[in-house]
């Protein structure tokens, strides 16, 4: 049987980047009714207010507290992974949201963060199918900054590594099945990693070291010494 929907009167989405078209396109494949409102609409923010119970912000960070305190007498969430707010509710996606829309059965695997002691997610999203889990509001902080090493450094290298192979006219295509079977074998194994930090080929090493140029070369640095530091 499936999901009954809930009657209540449409989300109102308030931002205009991509998490906000992302939520956006969710709703719409779910058929869960909403508005959405940015900053350079034609109409203020308070003509939407009245038609809402529920107000997303899928803004910046900065931006989440000065505009939950426009908006009284309405359920705020926030999506983000690292602010705790006493009057907005949160529910912070663990997920990258690219440039293209996805499609709905890999929006359902998303699972969602919310803040041990707030309104549960069953709450804040009757409609939605995805699973949620629970964490105390100071462990926020580290939760996120660690998905932000994980995710968004892993992309900026990742990017460095697609133009290098340009560089020296190999196609991008080869980084693709080399950084799936890392990731894969990291999933797998603790010991799953190669190449010469982990066999402490010290020439090889100061030979990457005298072509890796500006800030890579401290992030290769710090990377050998954190191993050297854990293998100690």
């Amino acid at each position: 049987m499936g999901q009954v929907p809930t009657l209540q009167k449409p989300y109102l989405i308030v931002g205009g980047g991509r998490l906000a078209s992302h939520i956006s396109h969710y709703f719409k494949l779910l058929d869960i009714p909403f508005y959405c409102w940015h900053r350079n609409h034609e109409h203020p923010l308070s003509t939407f207010l009245t038609l809402t119970e529920k107000v997303l912000l899928a803004v910046s960070d900065d931006a989440i507290e000065p505009l939950s305190e426009t908006i009284p007498q309405k359920t705020t969430i926030h999506f983000s992974g690292a602010l705790t707010l006493p009057k907005v509710e949160s529910a912070h996606p663990l997920f990258t949201f690219g440039p293209d829309l996805y499609d709905l059965g890999t929006y359902r695997t998303i699972p969602f963060i919310t803040e041990k002691g707030r309104l549960p997610f069953s709450d804040l999203f009757p409609d939605l199918p995805n699973v949620s889990y629970e964490i105390d509001a100071e462990k926020k902080p580290v939760y996120h900054a660690w998905t932000s090493i994980a995710g968004n450094f892993s992309s900026i290298l990742i990017m460095e590594y697609v133009k290098k192979l340009e560089a020296i006219n190999l196609p991008p295509s080869l980084a693709k099945p080399y950084l799936t079977q890392v990731l894969k074998n990291s999933f797998q194994s603790q010991t799953a990693l190669t190449g010469p930090i982990a066999r402490g080929d010290e020439k090889t090493i100061r030979k990457h070291l005298d072509v890796i140029e500006d800030y890579f070369k401290l992030v290769y640095e710090s990377f050998v010494n954190l191993y050297r530091k854990r293998a100690s």
